[in-house]
């Protein structure tokens, strides 16, 4: 027999069971006075739950419900007893999409779901149990429970919401300190290095018009001539530090060979540099993250390595750039890669999230680490709408 439109459901308990179960007991024993004297109903344990249950037929007619029902649907659970659970819960004459219990039904295991109901306009936590018990007619009962969790989404959801505007502010600062190296490289470059330039020129006048008697004088401007020339050398050194031209006029590829001659020098740290193809075509930001993220891996490699040897390669792939960077330093471990206080490790993939791109490491004790960066040569919005163009 199965339920429709117009036949009551099935009644809870096989046909020859028609009085209740009988109440499971723990007698009293003598002397023992922490023993327990306990007589329990099924809508005794129903109860117990903060949040509405109910037992159910495998056709969606509600068995029992608990006394939570009157908070939650504002109907009394003994007015429920028979009718069709989608129309109680959900107002609806026939199961939602993704219904759990039709799920649960076919595969007779637990499902769980998280919901929204567009009646309502909240979300709940939709869970079934299948249950050993079975109707009158034979049917399987499920064990049904509803728990509304609109609060928890929303805090989520806030949270998500902050989380992505914290990053987003982050991105936003990361800019304008990107711009404000571009700018203070530009101005020390050409108004500092200018001026020392200048006051070189004069010095090499005034060295000319110095007669070859006064040694002293002579010696006192080849002093101020060696000074000045380490200082103009010291600009270019922050200047390109700040911001290096050779990334905006050459591209990504020759600045990161350029970097790379330069840690040599500084560190003595042997270097490997591979590039494919080398018109690899990256707009000025992503060369800028890529770069960034690149500057940052070697000072981990130079603070935490112990590495004597680097290999690099940057590469495209299909419509990505992928950066590889490989020590063989001692290794990075999961302690440290999820450490929260790792900041560089967060920014590099920050950056290069804010892309649309990633950043994978990995090590293994005494075999050094492995950092591969993946981002789209174009914005994916662009790309997106590159291909409904071509459409």
């Amino acid at each position: 027999m199965t339920h429709d439109a117009k036949t009551e459901p099935a009644v809870l308990g096989a046909p020859h069971r028609t009085k209740r179960p009988r109440k499971p007991q723990i007698k009293a024993v003598k002397d023992e006075p922490n023993s327990i004297d306990m007589r329990l109903e099924i809508p005794d344990i129903l109860d117990a739950f903060p949040f509405y249950v109910m037992l159910v037929d495998e056709n969606h007619y509600i068995l029992q419900a608990n006394s939570a029902v009157r908070a939650q649907l504002g109907v009394a659970p003994e007015d429920i007893i028979g009718k069709y659970c989608p129309t109680v819960i959900h107002g609806r004459d026939k199961p939602i999409d993704a219904c759990p219990l039709e799920e649960a039904a076919k595969t007779n295991q637990a499902v769980e779901q998280e919901i929204f109901d567009a009646v309502s306009g909240r979300w709940v936590r939709s869970a079934i149990y299948p249950t050993r018990g079975l109707t009158a007619d034979g049917g399987r009962i499920f064990f049904h429970m509803i728990s509304d969790i609109t609060d928890r989404k929303q805090a989520d959801e806030q949270l998500r919401t902050s989380r992505e505007q914290l990053r987003a502010l982050s991105l936003y600062l990361e800019s304008v300190r990107e711009e404000e190296r571009t700018n203070l490289a530009r101005e020390i470059h050409d108004e500092l290095g200018s001026l020392l330039t200048g006051l070189k020129i004069d010095l090499s006048w005034l060295a000319k018009k110095t007669s070859r008697e006064q040694e002293l004088t002579l010696a006192k401007i080849k002093s101020m001539y060696e000074l000045i020339d380490e200082a103009i050398q010291t600009v270019k050194r922050i200047s390109t530090e700040l911001r290096p031209g050779v990334l905006d006029d050459l591209g990504l590829s020759a600045a990161i060979e350029w970097a790379g001659q330069e840690f040599e020098k500084r560190t003595e740290i042997k270097l490997e540099f591979t590039s494919g193809p080398k018109d690899i075509i990256l707009d000025g930001d992503r060369s800028t993250a890529i770069f960034r993220i690149f500057q940052e891996a070697l000072t981990n490699i130079v603070r935490h390595a112990n590495a004597t040897k680097v290999r690099i390669s940057l590469k495209q792939d299909g419509d990505r750039v992928i950066l590889r960077i490989r020590d063989n330093g001692k290794g990075i471990d999961k302690k440290q890669l999820s450490d929260p206080k790792a900041f560089g490790l967060i920014g590099m993939r920050e950056r290069a999230m804010s892309k649309g791109g990633d950043v994978k490491i990995s090590g293994t004790p005494g075999g050094g680490t492995t950092i591969i960066v993946s981002i789209p040569l174009k914005n994916m919005e662009n790309l997106n709408a590159e291909d409904t163009n071509c459409r």
